[in-house]
């Protein structure tokens, strides 16, 4: 009798350049279910837990961080390299996250807050990893949301590619019944954000900040002019949509580029 052959693993990867180790932590936070999908994975690399590692190639690598000094270039196109899915984990390396506020700030304002040329630290306008390289997939959030990940590493595993979640949070805020935050006179981005993460914030009467990058196809316009009848004032407006997707949303059109950039 032939013995059945065995399933080849996903060889996976797992890294962080600049950030606050969020991302990776929502991996480790899901040990149970990622012992549920053993069979399928093996984790060659995660330096934040495992000191020895297998980095000569990958099926998926798990990038956390955004891009702001040489160091996290040469790690993220020295991975691009070695995997054949790359995915951005988090908003962070998805959308530029909060460090990518400094682009739209005077640098005069945190000029005395930057470290000495001495210290030998060099650093870069903070931006998303595809601003440098290709990204295959994206699992937004911040952080991501821990079903959405062992989903994506199951369907991997199957040779599959999921979409992307295609409609905005409100979607979802529509599903639960969940009473509108706009209609309470709060500044909720549900509209031009990406659902996906079952509308926790809403749901839990927290108003949604766009920390999962804006949806393909948001209507940035209604939305501003929405905000501007419930007595928000630009600047209020702009510090919102600049905190997670702020180059994201600055590319939505360019008279919204425009409209972005004109007060800084």
């Amino acid at each position: 009798m032939t013995a059945e052959k065995k399933t080849k693993k996903l060889r996976v990867g797992v890294y962080g350049i600049t950030g606050c180790a969020g991302c990776m932590l929502s991996l480790i936070f899901n040990e149970d279910e990622l012992l549920d999908i053993a069979e399928l994975v093996d984790i060659r690399a995660f330096p934040f837990i495992k000191e020895k590692k297998d980095e000569r190639s990958f099926d998926v690598v798990l990038l956390e961080g955004t891009v702001v000094q040489p160091e996290d270039l040469e790690l993220v196109e020295k991975l691009r390299k070695k995997t054949k899915i790359l995915v951005a984990l988090g908003a962070c390396s998805s959308t530029g996250g909060v460090p990518s506020l400094r682009n739209f700030i005077d640098p005069e304002k945190y000029r005395h807050l930057v470290y000495h040329k001495a210290s030998g630290i060099q650093d870069m306008p903070p931006k998303p990893v595809d601003e440098y390289v290709k990204v295959d997939y994206y699992l937004p959030g911040c952080p991501p949301d821990k079903k959405e990940i062992i989903r994506f590493l199951q369907d991997a595993a199957l040779g599959k590619i999921p979409k992307m979640y295609p409609h905005p949070v409100c979607v979802e805020c529509r599903l639960r019944e969940n009473r509108c935050l706009l209609e309470e006179g709060k500044m909720c981005l549900g509209p031009i954000t990406r659902g996906g993460c079952e509308a926790v914030c809403p749901t839990n009467n927290l108003e949604c900040w766009g920390c999962r990058g804006p949806v393909d196809d948001a209507n940035l316009t209604e939305l501003i002019a929405l905000l501007h009848k419930k007595g928000f004032d630009t600047d209020r407006i702009k510090a919102r949509l600049e905190t997670f997707a702020g180059l994201k949303i600055a590319q939505i059109e360019v008279g919204h580029k425009k409209w972005l950039e004109e007060s800084h």
